[in-house]
């Protein structure tokens, strides 16, 4: 008796998983699209999070003052750039 449900249990715990993934209706989780303004969060988060490092990083004798000024002049930029696109995302809403 137990061989005959075990594999029975088996396969039915398999599909219970594998059913969200092969869902494919319209407004299923898998199709759903990332909110573009949670990218946008997201993104100017990191940026503001490596340019910190790269100051530690000169702060800590670890880069040359040269090499701090493009970097920090590099993520400035991308940063200003994602607030930017922050704002028009938030004007369009």
């Amino acid at each position: 008796m137990a061989i005959l449900v075990a594999p029975i249990l088996f396969i039915a715990a398999v599909i219970f998983v594998a059913y969200p993934l092969l869902d494919d209706r319209p407004g299923a989780p898998s199709d759903e699209a990332p909110d573009a303004f949670d990218d946008l969060l997201a993104e100017k988060d990191d940026l503001v999070a490596s340019l910190k490092d790269v100051e530690m990083d000169y702060r800590m004798g670890k880069l040359s003052l040269q090499d701090y000024n493009v970097m920090r002049v590099d993520f400035e930029r991308r940063i200003a750039q994602t607030f930017k696109r922050l704002d028009d995302y938030e004007s369009k809403s």
